[in-house]
Formats: C-alpha cells, structure tokens, sequence
C-alpha cells in the first residue's frame, strides 16, 4: 500500500483547496512575486475598463484572457488564471482579494476596481500539473514584457 503524496509544498493555507487536474500547489508569498502579479492585475483591469468604460466599443472585444491565460472565474473574493499549453504545462492562479476590497465599480456598470496596493492581496495560491510551476513563471516573465508598457488601472472606486 502506498502512501497518499503530499499536495501542498511548504505551509498549507488555511483557505486553500485542491483544483481538479493539478497535482501540486503552493502558496506564493515571496513579496517579489506578488508585486508581480499586483501589476498584473492592474494591467488586467486597465484592458476590462478602456472597453467597460467605452461606450464606443463592443463589450464582445472582451478577450477574458491575459496573455493566453484564461480568466476563468472568481467571485468577489478571488480572481482565477488557468492556462493548459499541454497536458504538461497546466497551471491555475487563485488570488484571493482581502476584507473590504470591492472588485467592481458601486452601481450598475461592470467596470472592475483595481487593487490600490498588494495589501488588497489576502493570498496567493499556485496550483500545477507536470512542469506548470515553471509555465507559470515563464508566463509571468512574457506578460510583463507584453503589457507593462500599456499601463495600470488606477482609480478605486467605493460604494
């Protein structure tokens, strides 16, 4: 009888779970990565709003991607990445937003807030299969390169 592999590396979070096809997850709480993925997510709600907020264009230019990742979910809590390049390189992102942070503008318009600083971030959660850990870092490195110079969203908005 073999023994049941560990699922999480290092420290279990408290409010993590197991994705279905990943075999391995880990929390990134290195202060580098998460500022990394802040301004992700910045870039990310830069590229919602100028079509949200344009009434000159078609909600259908919404891509729900970034960077080929697919924006794949979440709630008022969390946002969520997945990206399969193959049955090797699948990896998924939860990142799970603080108290108090609201991630649409009060109202009716689905225009999203951005985060106004990585204290916004409770946690993030890193979920793979196969060689995903090393996609997502590879992934990370192109998405800055492709979207860093396109700006960040930076206006919050309360209710």
């Amino acid at each position: 009888m073999t023994g049941k592999t560990a699922y999480w590396i290092g420290k279990k979070p408290w409010d993590g779970k197991r994705w279905a096809y990943t075999t391995s997850g880990i929390v990134l709480d290195d202060p580098f990565q998460k500022e990394e993925i802040f301004r992700m997510y910045r870039r990310y709600v830069r590229q919602w709003n100028e079509i949200e907020l344009n009434m000159d264009r078609s909600l259908s230019e919404h891509t729900h991607e970034v960077c080929g990742a697919k924006v794949v979910g979440g709630n008022a809590q969390k946002f969520i990445l997945h990206m399969q390049n193959s049955d090797r390189d699948t990896w998924i992102l939860e990142v799970n937003f603080a108290r108090g942070f609201s991630e649409f503008y009060p109202g009716l318009s689905c225009a999203r807030n951005t985060m106004r600083s990585p204290d916004d971030i409770r946690s993030i959660h890193l979920h793979w299969s196969q060689a995903g850990n090393e996609a997502f870092k590879e992934w990370l490195k192109v998405e800055k390169e492709i979207n860093e110079t396109k700006g960040e969203w930076t206006e919050y908005k309360a209710s």
